[in-house]
């Protein structure tokens, strides 16, 4: 959704907005008939037609703002269209253009300004000056309407030359009041609302930056916890390895915890490197190997995974790549695994890299229930999610979910900007 448009869904500050309009609505009517029987000590029929045309507006407007359904911002700009049923005739049968009540032609216009998107300021803009244009031409001034204005010789409908040149510098104050208010007051209300935007996205960025800052702290004690019992069981393997009188799958399952064992040693290896090296720099590596180990170290993890590799990108080419990288592609792959398993897709897991002197492009489509089954796309993205996305964001990268084209399942694309040789050299 672009920044500058705001959202046209419904929200509690659109219901907030509806019941201020469906007050100021009632105040309006209720002076406008006070006033009137102060003056007038009674309203014309035609008026007080009208008069109630503006009280069943604001019953409905009333009965909208309950809050039970949402309201959007194009039903709360029908909310304010619903003025102009009712004011523009009651102004032309109490004194038209002469009435003081048509001021209130720019209190539409300044709500629209102040809630709705540009486009909408400025059309009522435009129906305002319309209304008021026609108000003026057609009824500029009626005997015996109670809004005419003192000194001005109105009797018999004539008005003087005087009274109408007053009339047309109401009409252009009326007419650069609107164009003011529909260009300066939505630019305004619009930059609150970006900066509301941007507030509102810079602590969701610092939720996450404080959930990873927790997960590292426990992480940190796991692995410090974890280091003595591996070192245990990687002893204990290797003594009963050394022990005769197994039989041939007893002593493959040995090799394989052997195994399983060896690769926790060296995730906890990695996260000490981690923290030796915050800003996660490495020498430079070949970009389609760190691909084959990282995939190889994947299978070990995960000997069921099934995929279907396709590399697109110069053989040779290295590149500096952080540490955090291999473990966040370890993430993504688990996720897109276990999205397929959890519907019983036996699908390989399809892995496309791409990558150039700059950049580095890797997508991973799942076979899962596609991100239309849930909020957060296929099913197992949680944590995992969170820190990949995370990791990346601190590398000057991004990882996004996209639907799955022509079949079920969610493609997450980790992007990466890289320094390779060649740009060290320059």
């Amino acid at each position: 959704m672009p920044a500058s448009v705001p959202p046209m869904g419904g929200d509690k500050t659109i219901i907030t907005n509806l019941r201020r309009l469906t007050a100021l609505r009632a105040i309006a009517l209720s002076a406008y008939i006070g006033v009137s029987l102060w003056l007038a000590d009674s309203l014309s029929g035609g008026a007080l037609a009208f008069v109630l045309l503006g009280v069943v507006t604001t019953l409905i407007s009333g009965w909208r703002a309950r809050g039970s359904v949402p309201v959007g911002r194009k039903e709360f700009f029908a909310h304010l269209l619903m003025d102009w049923l009712w004011l523009p005739p009651l102004l032309a049968l109490s004194g038209g253009a002469a009435n003081p009540f048509v001021t209130y032609l720019l209190v539409p216009l300044t709500i629209a300004a102040a809630t709705q998107p540009r486009l909408f300021a400025w059309l009522m803009a435009a129906i305002s000056i319309a209304i008021y244009t026609g108000l003026m031409v057609f009824f500029p001034g009626v005997d015996g309407g109670h809004g005419a204005h003192t000194g001005h010789d109105m009797r018999h409908g004539a008005e003087s030359s005087d009274f109408y040149q007053h009339l047309i510098g109401m009409w252009a104050t009326f007419t650069f009041s609107a164009l003011l208010i529909a260009g300066f007051v939505n630019s305004m209300a619009e930059a609150l609302r970006s900066r509301d935007r941007h507030l509102h996205k810079l602590r969701q960025e610092q939720a996450r930056r404080d959930q990873v800052l927790s997960l590292g702290t426990l992480a940190a004690g796991t692995a410090h916890e974890l280091a003595s019992p591996l070192q245990t069981m990687g002893l204990l393997v290797e003594e009963l390895q050394t022990q005769a009188g197994f039989s041939e799958p007893v002593a493959e399952d040995l090799a394989l915890l052997q195994q399983q064992v060896n690769l926790c040693k060296q995730a906890l290896e990695q996260l000490k490197s981690r923290a030796r090296d915050p800003a996660g720099n490495e020498e430079f590596q070949s970009i389609a190997e760190f691909i084959d180990r990282s995939l190889e170290r994947w299978q070990l993890l995960r000997p069921e995974a099934r995929f279907e590799l396709q590399q697109q990108g110069a053989e040779g080419l290295s590149a500096r790549l952080p540490l955090t990288l291999e473990q966040t592609l370890i993430n993504v792959l688990n996720n897109a695994l276990d999205a397929s398993l959890a519907v019983g897709s036996q699908q390989p897991v399809f892995i496309q890299v791409i990558w150039s002197e700059t950049h580095l492009k890797i997508e991973i489509a799942d076979s899962g229930k596609g991100m239309q089954a849930s909020n957060t796309g296929s099913g197992g993205f949680g944590i995992g999610l969170i820190l990949s996305k995370t990791a990346l964001a601190q590398l000057g990268g991004n990882l996004t979910l996209t639907p799955r084209s022509g079949e079920p399942g969610t493609v997450a694309t980790i992007e990466l900007p890289l320094a390779t040789e060649r740009e060290e050299v320059v």
